[in-house]
């Protein structure tokens, strides 16, 4: 009797569980590609941040298409065909959008020539500090000596 339950339960688990995982792995699908799109009527959100009725609507249909096998790439060409490509988070990089993608990273690379540039004037600048004191220094003591001597030799005559 044992054996009977425990057998139905896992066959009964065996069918629900694909199930569930499934529409998980759509789930998940839908939200990935909604975040790659920009929400046409909100300021600055994606598609899977935005409550507008448009996202909504526009992660419907993603989600049918998901469920039509429709790939990512064919999703998204279907949303830039019917918004151009400022529907996409990210432009793609071709044309005048390399420009976007390659700019950050110049701009760094830069900025760290720059600050490396300006740190090894300022050591320069305060290592020949040092050098100058020490030289000043040097000769406020001979100046001083070459008066204690004059001084010394003017008592003797």
């Amino acid at each position: 009797m044992i054996k009977y339950k425990t057998l139905t339960l896992l066959m009964i688990f065996a069918f629900i569980s694909p199930l569930s995982i499934a529409e998980e792995t759509i789930d998940d699908q839908v939200t990935s590609i909604a975040n790659l799109l920009m929400c046409p009527v909100c300021q600055g959100q994606s598609v899977g941040e935005s409550n507008s009725n448009l996202a909504h609507d526009m992660r419907d249909i993603i989600r049918k298409q998901l469920e039509e096998g429709k790939s990512k790439d064919e999703i998204l060409a279907y949303f830039v065909n019917s918004y151009g490509e400022t529907i996409l988070a990210s432009p793609p990089p071709k044309g005048i959008n390399w420009l976007l993608w390659l700019l950050p990273g110049a701009a760094i690379i830069l900025a760290g020539f720059g600050i490396t540039m300006f740190l090894f004037r300022a050591q320069r600048e305060d290592q020949n500090e040092v050098k100058s004191s020490a030289n000043t220094q040097t000769d406020v003591e001979d100046e001083y000596l070459n008066k204690i001597e004059e001084d010394i030799k003017q008592s003797e005559s």
